[in-house]
Order: C-alpha cells, then structure tokens, then sequence
C-alpha cells in the first residue's frame, strides 16, 4: 500500500511551490526527516521533494545539495542514490564551488556497489565537462575507474574519459552534458523492435519519441491538482517521481496511428497536439481535433461522437477547404457512428514546401449518412439514408504544432556551437526541434526603460525554419 508517511514531505513540496521563500525553513525540515528511519518510498519522496526545491529555487541549490551530499554517504538504496548521484552531475558544475563535490561522489566509487559507482563515474564526468580547471583531477579519477572489477564501471570510466581527453567542447557537450533527449522508455521499445526484425540499416534515433518536457506552470499544476480536501487539508499531492515511466502524448498516439495500416508508412511520429474541440459541448454531435506532425505529412485526427439515440451515422468523414500549399494524401472515414458511442475518422496533408505556408487554417464540415432507427435498439428502421453534413469550428495549424520543446543542459555551449547555423534577428534560452530533426535555437534579451524592447535571435540548421519561428513571435 501506498506510503502513509510520504504524505508529509509531498505537502512540504506544494508548501515550497506556493511560498517559495520559505524554502530554507522547509529544507532544515526535511534534512531532519532524512536522517530519520524509514523505507525506501518515505526516503524517496523526501528527496523528490528537496529536488523540488532545488530546481526550482536558485538560492536553495546549495543548501539542498550539501543535504542531499550528507545523505548518500550513508544511503542503503541503491535506485535514490544513483538519482541524486545524476543530480549532483547535473546541478554542482553550476555551483560557486564544484570542487567541494567531488569528494562526495568519488566516495560513492569507493565504498558502494556496481550501479552506484556508475552513476558516481558519470557524475564526474559532468564535472570533467564542464569545469575545465576541474579537468586534470577528474581525469585523474576516471583513469583509476577503468581498473574497476565492473565491466559497467570500466565501460563507462573509458568512454568518458577517451571524450575528455579530446578537449572538444562540442563532442563533451553532446555526449556527456546533454545526454539523450528521446523518451526511455520510447527507446527501450524501439530498440527491441529494432531486434526482433535484423536489417542492415542501422538504428534511427529519430524514429524514437522525445522526452516531453514539462513547463513550470504544468509542474506546478500537476503537484497541485486536487489537492484541497473539504477542510482544505492537504490529501493528494502527485509527485513526478515516475515520469520516465510514463508514455508520453506522442507515444500514446503513437501506438495507436501505428495500429491504423494507412498510417504507418508516414513514418515516427513528432508531435501531437492536445486535442482541441470543434464543436460546442451540448451540440447533437461533439467534434475534437488532435494534430499530428510527422517529417513531412500533417495527420489530422477528429474523434466524433454521436448524441442522438434515433440515428445511426455511416461514412463518416471530415471535408476541409485546403489551405494553400497543403496536399491531400489520404482520407480514412469512420464507417459507423453508433448513439453514444466515439469513432475516429482521418485525414492525411503534405505540408507545403514553403515553411511559412504551413501556418494555415481550414474550414471543416461534418459530412455523414445519416440512418433513422429505433432508440430503444439502435437499429435502423430501414436500409436507406440520406446525406448531411455539420459545420464545424476552423481547424488551425500553428508553428507550435510542428515544434517539440527539449531541454538543453548547457544552453552556453549549444548556442556557440550554432554559431554557423542560418541567424535571424529581431532588438531567455530556448531550444526546440522542428519536425524532420532540425535544431531550433532562441536567445530573447529584455532592456528595460520608459517601455520594454526586446531583441530576439534564432539560429537554426535550416535558414527558413529560423525566418518562420521570428516571423511567429515579431
């Protein structure tokens, strides 16, 4: 059962959310709770917590590391210290005093089991990355791992160590700071289905699912959400603990577009939209919208829902007026439409070879054969129908739907690597993909004074993605 305890350190977290200068009180609470006697899900939401903290907090960073640095000195599970392990790599390089770091983790080389110290050599690593005067002593440390009695600990010691060696700023950043940005648990499957079928093209990464990456206000909205009972006391709080573990929206739709056999030829899915209604909610028949970006196709996907008990629908089917530069590929109706029941139907776009094309919007109308029958059986009175249709809300397609936010470790380093890409600017960091894999770039610099100016720069690998994502915030 769940945790009767966790929901102590789940309350402090959504404190610290609402009243985040509180956090050092917070944090000095839960140390002590750490050093307490507890399982393995008490431990761990306590720490969740304190990561919390820490990334959201820029003043407790601190303060929180050297708790947590405390705390895996003498942690028995193995899961939450090589998690804090993979924080410490993360967020000490950004500290005052790396340095003071390294002790810490190096112990954990010393002292723990296999996956500890693997996750300790990783850690270093990040230090190795991005500390040059921290370098030499990292280098130092990883040659020693490579005589480790763990193949893991060895493999991982001399990968890292080989891509220090190099001092290429741009081969660290890649392989060391920024890791992967697709999903885990995407990949795992990928990987397994890459497998099962032997070829002899090598893996694509692009056919995996990136990782979403989830805004603050969606964060704090998920630790928040229902979390009042009717006193006001707290009751619930969900913590991202398992967000690895979790399909994404794309995975999700994913799976099903791939079980649809007209669909599977377009290749991995990039993005999917949240569904968006093109119809009002009390209306005879409720419409939704999901948009479905691949490489080069626009899947537009209308779930349909019959409210009438003395009408059976067939060929049901979306008309849209195509928006100039899209092409028609494929359309795939829903057969019947049953009372209460939801069917699917789908169209298929080639987006337009002009970027600034694919910012469009279409009118769309409800099309359908309508059968009357019998509400207490459903069944049609006879087998003749007859033709109607239902307008429907516009459907647009924004630059949002064909970008995928991803998280960049080291946002310094990345930008200067894009020096060569294609620039434009307009008087933050941010970094995307376009949809087909091209990185996306944007620094916005704020001057303040008798009103506010903005300069925006975008750098992309492809010169008209950059124009596009400008021309959509100027």
């Amino acid at each position: 059962g769940r945790c009767k305890y966790c929901i102590v350190p789940q309350a402090i977290r959504a404190l610290c959310l609402k009243f985040p200068r509180k956090h050092s009180v917070l944090m000095n609470f839960l140390s002590a709770m750490l050093r307490d006697e507890g399982g393995l899900e008490y431990k761990a939401s306590i720490a969740d917590t304190i990561i919390t903290i820490i990334e959201e907090n820029p003043e407790a960073k601190e303060t929180g590391l050297a708790h947590l640095c405390e705390f895996i000195e003498d942690c028995e599970h193995t899961s939450l210290a090589v998690r804090i392990l993979h924080l410490l790599g993360k967020e000490g390089p950004r500290t005052k005093q790396p340095s003071r770091y390294i002790r810490f983790i190096y112990n954990r080389v010393i002292l723990e089991n296999a996956a500890v110290r693997a996750a300790a050599v990783a850690a270093m690593a990040q230090f190795g990355a991005m500390c040059p005067d921290l370098l030499p002593n990292i280098q130092v440390l990883l040659a020693r791992c490579q005589m480790d009695t763990d193949d893991e600990v060895r493999d991982r010691a001399t990968y890292y160590y080989s891509i220090l060696e190099t001092n290429d700023k741009s081969l660290s950043n890649h392989y060391i700071v920024e890791g992967l940005q697709v999903s885990i648990p995407g990949l795992e499957r990928a990987l397994h289905q890459y497998t099962l079928s032997p070829a002899e093209t090598p893996f694509d990464m692009k056919s995996v699912p990136l990782a979403t990456v989830p805004s603050l206000a969606e964060e704090t909205a998920a630790a928040l959400k229902s979390g009042a009972g009717t006193e006001g006391m707290l009751t619930s709080i969900s913590l991202g603990g398992n967000k690895s573990a979790t399909m994404s929206r794309e995975e999700s739709y994913g799976e099903k577009l791939r079980a649809v056999a007209e669909l599977a030829p377009l290749g991995p899915l990039f993005r999917s939209s949240e569904p968006v209604e093109l119809t009002e909610s009390e209306t005879e028949y409720v419409v939704r919208c999901v948009k479905h970006s691949f490489a080069e196709h626009l899947v537009l996907q209308f779930d349909c829902l019959n409210t009438l008990n003395d009408q059976l629908l067939e060929n049901v089917r979306v008309v849209l007026e195509p928006a100039e530069g899209y092409q028609m590929v494929k359309e795939i109706p829903c057969p019947k439409l049953h009372y209460n029941e939801t069917g699917t139907t789908y169209i298929v776009l080639k987006y337009p070879q002009e970027l600034g094309a694919t910012v469009a919007t279409f009118s769309a109308m409800l099309n359908f054969v309508v059968k009357d029958c019998d509400p207490s059986t459903g069944l049609p009175d006879s087998d003749d129908g007859y033709d109607d249709e239902y307008i429907l809300e516009d459907v647009e397609v924004t630059l949002g739907d064909q970008i995928q936010k991803v998280s960049k470790a080291n946002f310094g380093s990345a930008w200067e690597e894009a020096a060569d890409y294609h620039q434009l600017e307009d008087t933050y960091a941010l970094s995307s993909l376009f949809r087909g894999g091209h990185d996306v770039l944007v620094r916005a610099k704020l001057a303040l004074g008798d009103g506010v100016t903005m300069q925006l720069t975008v750098r992309s690998t492809d010169p008209d993605i950059a124009e596009l994502v400008t021309s959509a915030v100027g």
